[in-house]
């Protein structure tokens, strides 16, 4: 009886460490996912912040002037006298697609949005990475049990 509890605490202070393990390996590889995704997709500077938060509060007048013939968008862009109607006239086709888009994803943009993202980005690699290490935890416990149990059963020799 005493070897056998002195093997179940030996293999309880092991499943602990895989715990502490797994946990911290997940703590760890989410912040170098975010820490990577900073890095490579810096948040919007002022000035992109600005130009979304423009498009948002004026989407509609900006939305029919995308859609208007070229001839029709400088006619538009000068009663408006808005900075940005003459910098899209004036932008390359390049320039005007990027600008497209920056306005089709604009029409719900908040400045804090970006750090929402990576806070939620956190939290779910943290869960995915910490199911998987508990996943593995428990299919290398039940493995170890089964052993065990099978070694008790036949003992060798």
């Amino acid at each position: 009886m005493e070897q056998g509890s002195a093997e179940d605490f030996r293999d309880e202070k092991k499943e602990n460490l895989y715990r502490r393990i797994s946990f911290w390996s997940s703590i760890v590889l989410s912040t170098v996912i975010v820490v990577y995704y900073v890095v490579t997709h810096p948040p919007d500077t002022r000035e992109v912040q600005e130009m979304r938060m423009f498009f948002k509060k004026h989407r509609q007048d900006v939305a029919k002037f995308i859609r208007l013939p070229r001839s029709e968008q400088k006619a538009f862009g000068e009663k408006k006298k808005h900075p940005f109607y003459a910098q899209y006239l004036n932008a390359s086709e390049v320039e005007r697609e990027k600008i497209r888009g920056l306005i089709h994803i604009s029409y719900d943009y908040t400045p804090n949005q970006y750090w929402f993202n990576i806070v939620f980005l956190w939290t779910v690699s943290f869960a995915s990475f910490w199911f998987v290490g508990l996943m593995t935890e428990g299919a290398i416990i039940l493995v170890r049990r089964d052993r065990a149990k099978k070694n008790r059963a036949n003992p060798p020799g």
